[in-house]
């Protein structure tokens, strides 16, 4: 398929200029960026109206078909969220639950841009089957524990095998759920594996203060990153959520390690975990990218409320409205691409053709003074028009084309919800 999109505003990066002219695409790549080709034949061309074309998000941490819990755990404190509610509930889930729960967070998903997602959940066969269908990027995440029911080190090394060659737009990554949640045994095999694979790691890490000092109660003085370090489980670099308890000292060692920070402001807020020094990080080099978590403790997937957090709660945090930028906390939203190992995240030649087509001629966008602060401070999820995965429109004023129809998931997950509370005794 070989399309056109014409008549629009582009923005390849977060801080590059806006052009205007057109992108061309072909089988799920980009061929053409900037002024027309007339060389080009077109299957199908889309006339943008003048609107912005920028790159589609990439949500670098989140636990898709826990949407299914959206509503039915919230005003708790995280420990109490987790094991009073969550776990019980998700002792009930079988790979069916997770397919339609996925498939839900995924018609969300590209109703809010994002085209990118990484996964940290149960059964990921059925969270590859709901991704495939819409074309979205995915990086699947193990998020085992030592309370798993089943041999954690065989299991990721059967996903690591099967999704690592599947296809250019799925990544696997070997981790764990977190470090109050495995012994040592576990993380050290998981260090090795990844070690001998030459692959990245990923975990929560640090997300609120209990976990950090109890981690250094039970491990003589080590923060959760020193301890994990001392393992081996950030020897090739990898990706860890939260980091909202890292002082200077356990940043440097996530610098040192190649370790990228995903920050998920909104879910820590609801949970009143704390706010993530991020400015740290980014005045030490690191870039951190976003994510939003779950939709059971969020509760939306929007990566526009997440860029406004990113960048208003460092101002607030620090008495300083200068600090994380407008363009600071786009790049955060897109740079996930990288983080998690995918062509894209920018629009440019022989990158994937994942972008997103924004209204601005929304009252939230005008006057069109400066369209990158717009985007942060002012507009929302209802700005986006289009959604493209490679190649792919996906998600177009309301229509959705993910591989299952709407009213179709809405039903399968209203009964399996029922069904899993129930069972939980809630």
């Amino acid at each position: 398929m070989r399309q056109r999109f014409y008549n629009a505003k582009i923005m390849p990066t977060p801080f590059s200029e806006i052009i205007e002219g057109e992108i061309c695409t072909e089988n799920g790549y980009i061929v053409s960026v900037g002024k027309s080709d007339e060389k080009f034949a077109a299957d199908h061309e889309i006339d943008c109206g003048g609107n912005l074309l920028m790159s589609g998000f990439a949500n670098a941490h989140t636990h898709a078909a826990m949407c299914l819990f959206r509503g039915v755990a919230d005003d708790l404190p995280l420990s109490q969220w987790l094991f009073d509610r969550i776990f019980p509930m998700e002792e009930h889930l079988t790979p069916e639950d997770v397919y339609w729960g996925t498939m839900l967070q995924i018609a969300e998903f590209v109703k809010n841009g994002i085209t990118c997602f990484a996964d940290m959940y149960f059964f990921p066969d059925s969270v590859y089957e709901a991704a495939k269908n819409a074309g979205l990027c995915l990086a699947l995440c193990c998020g085992a524990n030592s309370y798993s029911d089943y041999d954690v080190l065989a299991f990721i090394e059967k996903n690591y095998n099967k999704y690592s060659t599947i296809s250019d737009r799925i990544r696997y990554f070997p981790g764990l759920h977190a470090e109050y949640t495995c012994d040592e045994s576990l993380i050290s095999k998981v260090a090795d594996f990844a070690a001998e694979a030459g692959c990245k790691t990923y975990i929560h890490l640090s997300e609120t203060l209990k976990e950090v000092g109890d981690c250094t109660v039970k491990h003589n003085g080590l923060t959760p990153p020193q301890y994990l370090h001392k393992l081996g489980f950030f020897d090739n670099g990898g990706l860890a959520a939260h980091c909202v308890y890292c002082d200077k000292d356990d940043i440097a060692l996530l610098k040192q390690c190649n370790i990228v920070p995903v920050i998920n402001s909104a879910s820590n807020l609801k949970l009143a975990s704390g706010i993530a020094p991020v400015y740290a990080m980014l005045n030490l080099g690191i870039s951190p990218v976003l994510g939003t978590d779950g939709a059971a403790s969020n509760n939306a997937t929007s990566m526009f409320r997440e860029m406004y957090l990113y960048s208003c709660l460092q101002k607030e945090s620090l008495k300083d409205a200068s600090i994380v930028s407008a363009g600071q906390a786009l790049q955060a939203a897109v740079e996930g691409y990288q983080a998690l190992g995918f062509n894209g995240g920018k629009l440019e030649c022989g990158k994937f053709a994942d972008f997103v087509l924004v209204d601005l001629n929304s009252p939230s966008m005008r006057p069109l003074s400066d369209i990158r602060k717009n985007l942060v401070y002012s507009a929302d999820s209802s700005n986006i028009l289009m959604t493209v995965c490679g190649g792919k429109i996906v998600y177009d004023r309301g229509e959705y084309h993910i591989g299952e129809d709407l009213n179709k998931i809405y039903s399968e997950c209203s009964l399996r919800i029922q069904r899993i509370i129930k069972s939980a005794g809630f």
